[in-house]
């Protein structure tokens, strides 16, 4: 039964993945519009602008703080299996690790927002 839960609940964080890769393109893909058509008729080009981390509020710092926690997570667990001078990739890692440690790294990753 765990074995079948754990299928279950990569099948749906993949779906999410995939949900969120296809509104980041739509996205990208939208912002690229806008940027040809104001430069087409203005001249000028329209650089994305980033916000400014002086300008979150304290839930937003929150948010980061819990991020950077996991990613520290993931990176404690990495650094078990992996030297700084491995020439592998973590994607060439993680199928030769156990699968509750590709786990805990990946969800640590997720949780952090880089995967």
């Amino acid at each position: 039964m765990s074995g079948e839960l754990d299928r279950e609940r990569v099948r749906i964080a993949e779906a999410g993945r995939e949900a969120l890769a296809d509104i980041q393109r739509a996205s990208a893909e939208a912002s690229a519009a806008v940027v040809r058509v104001i430069e087409q008729q203005t001249g000028i080009t329209l650089a994305p602008v980033k916000p400014s981390v002086m300008d979150a509020h304290f839930s937003e710092l929150v948010r980061m703080e819990r991020q950077a926690a996991a990613y520290v997570e993931a990176m404690r667990i990495v650094r078990q299996w992996m030297l700084p001078t491995d020439p592998r990739r973590l994607g060439e890692l993680m199928p030769e690790l156990l699968e509750d440690v590709r786990e805990q790294i990946a969800d640590s990753l997720v949780r952090a927002g880089l995967s």
